[in-house]
């Protein structure tokens, strides 16, 4: 066996082995496909082994490859934690600060993140939309606000923040094409915007929607709740919103508020290991004494 050299090889196989194809490994890491076979084909090379069976329908790890790749398995969580533990020994207000949250919760994030720039102008926020929950123990993030059930991933601190209430809106323009309905009956001669299939059972009124209203109705579905109050602002149905960010549109008109009305947890999330940083904690304290008016 040749002397182990190029660590990036092992980055490569790895991922080869965690997505099961090469295309997959060369988008996600960016690089192209013919670089990925060659990293591979070297690496099998240097070990004199074969780390994986070639199959049509993409690459499969031999018990060799098991081996080495639960090896490079090991190392890239230390390496996340590493990443993580180097971003805890930062106690200054500067540098790179990551906050999650869905896209939908921009229409309430900006008001205190912007009031964070303004107090702390040499930490670069960056403000990353996903509806997948990233991992904050692999330094994917450093704060997360997330909504609905409580967080209960280990090593994570979790904060109630607020508890936000929503209801249904229309715009002005839409009621006066097709009328303000004044009773649930009236329901039924009404257009709707919800989300996709897969997004809406961790929104309320989306599930409401959709046990409720018949599906002819729903004449727009987006995956993005951001996208899907722009709809309704724009009077293409009647769609549900958070009650503070309808109050940021003149037009938005509550439908039926006594009858129809959600509530959602929303909570702060930091890991143990960065809660205790400056920026973390600077970030912290400005969320919560926003959402304290709640």
């Amino acid at each position: 066996m040749d002397k182990f050299e190029d660590w990036q090889d092992l980055k490569v196989a790895y991922t080869v082995a965690r997505l099961g194809t090469l295309s997959a490994a060369s988008e996600l890491l960016e690089i192209h496909h013919s670089t990925v076979l060659r990293r591979v084909n070297r690496l099998e090379e240097t070990l004199g082994t074969r780390l994986f069976h070639r199959h049509a329908r993409g690459y499969q790890v031999t018990q060799a490859g098991e081996q080495l790749l639960q090896v490079a398995s090991n190392i890239d969580e230390q390496l996340m934690e590493l990443s993580t533990s180097i971003a805890a020994s930062d106690s200054q207000l500067r540098g790179k600060l990551l906050l999650t949250t869905v896209s939908g919760f921009m229409d309430v994030l900006s008001e205190p993140c912007l009031n964070f720039q303004q107090l702390h102008p040499q930490v670069q926020l960056e403000i990353i939309l996903d509806q997948k929950r990233l991992r904050l123990d692999h330094g994917q993030a450093h704060v997360a606000v997330r909504a609905g059930a409580k967080p209960e991933e280990p090593d994570y601190i979790v904060q109630a923040l607020a508890t936000l209430q929503a209801g249904l809106y229309a715009s002005k323009d839409y009621l006066k094409r097709v009328g303000l309905p004044k009773s649930m009956a009236d329901l039924s001669n009404h257009f709707f915007v919800s989300g996709v299939a897969g997004f809406n059972a961790r929104v309320p009124y989306y599930s409401w929607v959709d046990e409720h209203i018949a599906e002819q109705q729903v004449i727009m579905r987006v995956s993005e709740t951001s996208d899907a109050t722009r709809a309704v602002v724009n009077g293409i149905g009647i769609g549900g919103m958070q009650h503070h960010v309808a109050k940021q549109y003149d037009n938005m008109v509550p439908i039926l508020e006594s009858e129809l009305c959600w509530q959602t947890q929303v909570w702060l999330v930091t890991h143990v290991l960065v809660h205790r940083t400056a920026k973390v904690q600077a970030l912290c304290d400005v969320l919560k004494d926003y959402f304290r008016r709640f």
